[in-house]
């Protein structure tokens, strides 16, 4: 999977999802793959601009109220690996913060991932054998500026700005 930055950091994916029979990758559970690509503006530690940035990855959602996802997330030529894991709604440790699986709906997953300022946060639509993605970033109360982190450092950037996404169920 693979975000040009349009936030790969993140992710969103969750179970709690009605799936028909023909989405089902093995009894009780589907699997799924997102990619995103975007670029971003970023000011310090090093101002840099039009980064282009990448997120892709796969998860599993379970009838049983648990999801797995990995996501690669490239920027700044770092890629850092964020693991999504657990029963739904729980944060987990991750690079720079911590993830988070939710079920937003029937057919609707959200991986989030919560930085200092901000959370990127993938939304995953699946319906039968078809699925979308969408990435969005929220600041924190108080914050103006977006954390990135490379795997290394914090980067304060301004809000990604995506460019494509994609989405497939297996």
């Amino acid at each position: 999977m693979r975000i040009d930055w349009t936030l790969a950091h993140c992710g969103a994916l969750a179970l709690g999802l009605t799936f028909s029979t023909a989405a089902m990758a093995a009894p009780g559970s589907v699997s799924f793959q997102i990619a995103f690509s975007g670029h971003v503006d970023c000011h310090r530690p090093i101002a840099m601009n039009n980064v282009p940035i990448s997120v892709s990855g796969t998860g599993t959602l379970n009838t049983d109220g648990s999801a797995s996802a990995d996501v690669t997330e490239t920027a700044f030529i770092l890629s850092t690996q964020i693991h999504f894991d657990g029963r739904l709604g729980r944060s987990t440790p991750a690079p720079g913060g911590t993830a988070q699986v939710r079920v937003a709906g029937q057919h609707r997953l959200l991986l989030i991932w919560n930085l200092p300022n901000n959370q990127m946060v993938v939304t995953v639509n699946v319906t039968g054998q078809t699925c979308s993605a969408s990435f969005a970033t929220n600041l924190k109360p108080g914050k103006s500026e977006y954390t990135l982190f490379d795997g290394n450092i914090y980067h304060y950037c301004d809000r990604p700005i995506p460019v494509s996404s994609s989405c497939q169920v297996h």
